[in-house]
């Protein structure tokens, strides 16, 4: 009975802790003072390096964005710089060029002068042809070389103004090679129907000598004057000419 009140009376005691008597502090209030100083110096050390390596991380993150920035800005400036460099290049081509092109334009155009000097010394000399002894020959010559180009039957021969007597009187003989050409080469029955004749209503005008020849009712016309010969030959020796002139191959 006496065991059983007792515990009773410590089960009661559990349960009802207030009721126990309280221990007394052993720390004075310095102590608790000092205690809370070094808590608060703790976690102000504490919040002092994590601002720190925030910091340092913010830094760090700065810094690599900045590079990455200034890095761009000079891949931007290193692109500019070779876009402008190719852009002065390719001009500078350009007018390298244009210079070129204008000073072959320049000696081709100087070259056709001076080739156009020389034709017209030979025009001069084709007026002095004219005057002389040998001009008569070589018109019927040039009759003679039309026809057979032409090889016709009814033919007429026009001669330069003011040359028409000289024209006639070498057409007989130039009509007569022409048949003894035509003979050999086209027969007796082509030669009889050769018909030759001098036209005097078209006389050839701005032309200083030779005969046009006509043919199939002026649809077939040769121009034989001693201009068109002139052109044919500045033609046919131009690249001997030039290089007499100007040299080179």
């Amino acid at each position: 009975s006496c065991l059983t009140e007792a515990s009773a009376a410590r089960t009661h005691l559990h349960h009802c802790p207030s009721r126990l008597p309280l221990k007394p502090s052993t720390m004075n209030q310095d102590q608790v003072t000092t205690q809370i100083n070094q808590m608060v110096k703790f976690i102000k050390q504490e919040g002092e390096e994590k601002a720190k390596e925030i910091k340092v991380k913010a830094e760090e993150e700065f810094n690599i964005e900045k590079l990455r920035m200034v890095e761009a800005e000079k891949a931007t400036i290193r692109a500019e710089y070779e876009r402008k460099e190719k852009d002065i290049e390719i001009q500078k081509r350009i007018t390298q060029s244009n210079h070129v092109r204008s000073a072959r334009l320049s000696i081709l155009a100087e070259r056709e002068a001076q080739l156009g000097v020389l034709k017209g010394e030979a025009a001069k000399r084709l007026g002095r042809l004219v005057q002389s002894d040998k001009y008569s020959s070589l018109l019927e010559s040039l009759i003679v070389e039309g026809l057979i180009r032409l090889e016709g039957t009814v033919v007429s021969v026009r001669g330069v103004s003011g040359q028409a007597n000289l024209v006639k009187n070498v057409l007989g003989g130039a009509v007569n090679k022409y048949k003894a050409w035509a003979e050999k080469e086209k027969g007796a029955a082509f030669v009889k129907d050769i018909d030759v004749s001098f036209d005097a209503d078209k006389p050839v005008k701005n032309s200083c000598g030779g005969v046009v020849i006509a043919t199939a009712g002026d649809m077939i016309v040769i121009d034989n004057t001693l201009e068109a010969r002139l052109e044919l030959a500045m033609e046919l020796r131009l690249p001997e000419t030039r290089r007499v002139l100007f040299g080179g191959k």
